[in-house]
């Protein structure tokens, strides 16, 4: 998509803990995430999405400035009720994934506390159930409103 608009993509997946990417709380967030891109004032050129064993994930060609797209997907992430689940990557006409720190924004923290979310997850501080109760919950609120 890159080479075939000249333009940058946003590469969208969901983060989903556990071996099980396709269940159902996962398709809720991730319609909801392509749903709030499209309404986004971005101009999409282009949208493509998958199911694959890895979850749901979307490319979707943007013909705007990338750090408008960044900021955009940003506000995204941090504001939408189920953004902490949105994945949205940036990358550039080169290839290149523009990253939070490139754009000077803090890391994200891990769902069940403060810490730093890679470091949970890697040390597997948390349960897998308590991970996917806490998502459930979320998605059950999302849905209620």
């Amino acid at each position: 998509m890159i080479r075939k608009f000249n333009s940058p993509i946003v590469s969208l997946s969901i983060n989903i803990p556990g071996s099980n990417k396709l269940i159902n709380d996962a398709k809720i967030i991730f319609d909801a995430s392509v749903k709030e891109i499209l309404k986004s004032s971005l101009d999409i050129v282009e949208i493509k999405t998958y199911k694959t064993a890895s979850g749901y994930e979307a490319q979707i060609s943007i013909n705007e400035n990338i750090l408008k797209i960044k900021n955009q997907t940003i506000y995204i992430e941090e504001n939408h009720p189920l953004g902490r689940f949105m994945d949205i990557d940036v990358i550039d006409e080169d290839g290149m994934i523009v990253s939070r720190k490139d754009m000077f924004q803090p890391r994200r923290k891990c769902y069940l506390c403060e810490n730093n979310a890679k470091i949970c997850a890697r040390s597997k501080r948390h349960s897998l159930d308590d991970l996917l109760a806490f998502i459930h919950q979320k998605v059950l609120e999302y849905e209620k409103d």
